[in-house]
């Protein structure tokens, strides 16, 4: 049988000069998918729960997100007016969505606890810590008790400039709304209540 040559109205060459054509033009979409960059904001500084997110301590930087862009604040103009975090958002860190939220939607209280200086110089804004109370040893000589009031409160801030004795500086935490009574009362009593980071939690000094 001899061979012949395809001719343009082939059916057969028309469907693949298609296929082709087509696969291309995926390739290239897909190609041109993977380089494309979204605007997202990104923290400078630590911010914690109840802050306001102040547009000075955010910055834009272009990132490949794909299907994630959607989870993440892209402008200034998608923060409402007077939005706090919701959450702590630490320093470098895409700003989530999910953060960013109204007063009213952070279930955290802010309490200040004096502490030792080396205490305080150990822990930073946005630590992760936890708040331990230890009750006055007994008067028969027994020992005191320590007892796990907290176990994830957020550092707020660092008060040097406290005169409070022997324990010189002070940190305020936010603490859950529903641990606030227990620590309240410990620091009504003048117990001893202690701040300590936990290992491995961003703003814990090793």
């Amino acid at each position: 049988m001899r061979l012949r040559r395809p001719r343009w109205k082939d059916p057969r060459l028309i469907v693949g000069i298609v296929l082709v054509v087509a696969s291309v033009l995926m390739g290239a979409l897909v190609v041109s998918r993977l380089a494309e960059t979204t605007p997202v904001m990104v923290a400078r500084t630590p911010i914690v729960p109840g802050d306001e997110i102040d547009p000075a301590n955010l910055s834009t930087v272009e990132m490949r997100l794909g299907d994630q862009d959607e989870l993440y604040v892209g402008t200034l103009g998608a923060i409402p007016d007077g939005a706090v975090a919701t959450r702590a958002i630490q320093a470098g860190e895409l700003v989530p969505l999910s953060a960013v939220g109204q007063a009213e939607d952070v279930p955290l209280r802010p309490v200040v606890i004096p502490v030792d200086a080396t205490v305080a110089e150990s822990v930073a804004p946005g630590a992760t810590v936890e708040l331990w109370h230890t009750s006055p040893a007994a008067e028969d000589g027994g020992q005191g008790n320590a007892e796990l009031l907290v176990s994830d409160s957020i550092v707020r801030r660092i008060d040097e400039g406290s005169s409070l004795g022997m324990r010189s500086m002070a940190v305020e935490v936010l603490v859950p709304r529903d641990d606030l009574a227990s620590v309240l009362e410990v620091l009504s009593q003048e117990e001893r209540l202690d701040v300590i980071g936990v290992p491995g939690a961003h703003g814990v000094a090793p």
